[in-house]
């Protein structure tokens, strides 16, 4: 009997210790949905082909947006001025290509996109005092607003493209639209006697929302 007991108070006293030991040392697991989510992060982006870019290009309406989150901060100046110009994936392009040019040809001394596109007196949304300023400097890569990812996946590829892609020569860094100015039938004054410039490729344009001009300072 008293070897029984002395079990039972001996086995009482291991099962309070566990009571208050094991719980300290096990962790638990969340549940499946919550650890997969927090286990999945999007691949990092890997510089596309070729034929990826020959393929967007062709129809950027079509574009596929990007994982958020890898969006470097040069894709994404580039993209904010492509998306402060025009709404429009084609045009966008363009516009795009005209901010790479300034940057490849040290344009104003700019050395990076955010240079180029905060230059003064350039890019008219990102001028001081301008009301959408703040706007279009606050949109990040994971801005959920109407066409913007479009934008910010077309801004990566135009970064990487090959130059056979160009729509224009790399001094083609001027453009602007009839449809902003206060008098459409009287172009900005840099104009000078210079003749619009057309891509190279087979691209829409409409001369009355984009003229570009190529070997102007």
């Amino acid at each position: 009997m008293c070897t029984r007991l002395k079990q039972c108070c001996w086995g009482g006293t291991i099962g309070i210790l566990l009571a208050f030991v094991v719980p300290s040392l096990v962790v638990f697991a969340p549940p499946l949905g919550i650890s997969s989510f927090l286990a999945i992060s999007p691949p990092p982006l890997s510089t596309p082909s070729y034929q990826d870019t020959y393929s967007v290009l062709q129809n950027p309406w079509a574009i596929k947006p990007e994982y958020v989150g890898n969006i470097d901060e040069e894709t994404l100046w580039l993209a904010r001025a492509m998306f402060s110009e025009s709404k429009r994936h084609d045009e966008q392009e363009l516009i795009g290509w005209i901010v790479r040019n300034r940057l490849h040809t040290k344009f104003h001394g700019c050395n990076s996109y955010r240079e180029c596109v905060l230059a003064p007196a350039q890019f008219s949304a990102f001028l001081p005092g301008q009301p959408k300023l703040n706007y279009y400097t606050s949109l990040v890569e994971t801005t959920q607003i109407p066409g913007w990812q479009k934008t910010l996946a077309l801004a990566f590829y135009i970064r990487h493209a090959d130059d056979r892609l160009r729509p224009f020569s790399s001094n083609v860094r001027h453009f602007y639209s009839e449809q902003s100015m206060l008098d459409p039938e009287l172009p900005p004054d840099w104009v000078g006697d210079a003749d619009p410039v057309y891509p190279q490729r087979n691209i829409r344009l409409d001369e009355r929302r984009f003229r570009f001009y190529a070997g102007l300072r």
